[in-house]
């Protein structure tokens, strides 16, 4: 019984049939390029404009705060 369990498992890798389908039809899929900028990656963009944001706000409330602007 595991005999036959270990060749359904390998039966895929065993069978090669010699050529690649999709470049042997002249479709080769463009290789995806991860867009960066400034070296950084989406998600570090997104934290890094989350900290500016709150940054903003906390030294925009400090300072209505010390001009009087605001009181609590």
């Amino acid at each position: 019984m595991t005999d036959d369990l270990d060749a359904l498992r390998h039966f895929d890798e065993e069978d090669d049939y010699g050529f690649d389908e999709d470049s042997e039809l002249g479709f080769d899929p463009p290789a995806r390029e991860e867009k960066r900028f400034l070296g950084m990656t989406a998600i570090e963009r997104m934290f890094l404009s989350i900290f500016l944001f709150l940054n903003v706000v906390v030294i925009g409330m400090a300072l209505l705060i010390a001009t009087g602007r605001i009181r609590f």
